[in-house]
């Protein structure tokens, strides 16, 4: 039973280091997850939906929209976003997905 407990949580300790290492840094203190999410889930309307999309603009942030409304975008300019692998980047998006589900939080 432990090494089943193990196993099931071990995907999400590997996406959780992947958010933390690579976008806590500026997201902590600047947009905050939460804030990602809701706009996301308001612009494209289901979980695929938004691992596609986020994990295209995280691939190749100067080429593609962005969420964020056009006065932050002038004060975080999205083309200056670093630049993920898109192995990383659907991991990061996964976490931010489990992370701030909004259904999660109603139970």
């Amino acid at each position: 039973m432990a090494k089943r407990v193990i196993l099931l949580t071990a995907p999400l300790l590997l996406f959780s280091q992947v958010l933390e290492q690579k976008c806590d840094s500026c997201h902590s203190r600047q947009i905050p997850y939460e804030i990602i999410y809701k706009r996301a889930l308001l612009k494209y309307s289901s979980k695929n939906r938004i691992l596609e999309n986020l994990t295209r603009f995280l691939t190749n942030p100067a080429s593609t929209p962005s969420i964020l409304p056009p006065g932050l975008q002038r004060r975080f300019d999205p083309s200056t976003h670093p630049v993920f692998d898109e192995k990383s980047a659907k991991e990061a998006i996964k976490e931010l997905i489990e992370k701030e589900d909004i259904i999660k939080k109603f139970k």
